[in-house]
């Protein structure tokens, strides 16, 4: 039997991927629609963007900081904004799944 592989983000470790999801979760819901996230949440975000398939299209420039802003049907999401001052959405599922 295949052995679990432990998820570590900036740091921080997680047992499955439903303690990934709730930690992402968490700091979803901890803002307002529109805010900027804090020091410490931002920086636990650029770790788990750089785990993302698609990092260093989303990264591009840099990131300046990162947003929670409302998404389709209803929802919300992670948005980076970058130092050109470009922004775009990310799916944090993709930073903590395997690739496929």
């Amino acid at each position: 039997m295949a052995k679990r592989q432990e998820i570590v983000i900036g740091g921080e470790s997680f047992g499955t991927q439903a303690e990934a999801r709730e930690r992402f979760r968490s700091i979803l819901y901890k803002y307002q629609l529109g805010e900027n996230l804090d020091a410490m949440d931002a920086q636990f975000m650029g770790a788990a963007l750089e785990r993302h398939p698609e990092a260093a299209q989303k990264i591009g420039a840099g990131i300046q900081s990162f947003e929670v802003r409302a998404a389709d049907y209803g929802t919300r999401c992670f948005w980076v904004v970058r130092l050109d001052g470009t922004a775009e959405r990310f799916s944090f599922n993709s930073c903590y799944k395997p690739a496929t």
